[in-house]
Order: structure tokens, then C-alpha cells, then sequence
């Protein structure tokens, strides 16, 4: 369960840093376009921090062998 979390973890870690590098890309763009991209990175970062809480709050189920 451990393996599958940290893999998923690295994933949405590299979804938060194109987050974070698309912010500074959009500056260049014209103020409605760049408004409307900041507006859907803001969502894809706080949706990727949520899957993070979520993967890591959840407690792992203990299976019968």
C-alpha cells in the first residue's frame, strides 16, 4: 500500500509543479486569458493537494489471508 502511495504522491507532486510553473507562464499571456489559465491552475493545485490528504489520511485495511 506504501509503494502504491508514494508513486502516487510523485505523481501529483509533478501536477503541482507544472502547477506552480504554469502560474508564471501565464503571466505573459493578455489579462483575460491569463486570469482564466491562473483560475484553472488554482483548481488542478488545490485538487492535487486534496488527492495528497486523501491518499495519505486514508488507513490501510488489513486483509484476511
Amino acid at each position: 500500500m506504501n509503494k502504491v502511495r508514494m508513486i502516487m504522491t510523485v505523481f501529483l507532486l509533478a501536477v503541482f509543479s507544472s502547477v506552480l510553473l504554469g502560474w508564471s507562464w501565464v503571466a505573459v499571456l493578455p489579462p483575460a486569458k491569463m486570469q482564466s489559465a491562473r483560475i484553472v491552475l488554482t483548481l488542478a493545485g488545490l485538487a492535487a493537494l486534496l488527492a495528497l490528504t486523501v491518499i495519505w489520511s486514508a488507513k490501510p485495511q488489513k486483509v484476511a489471508a
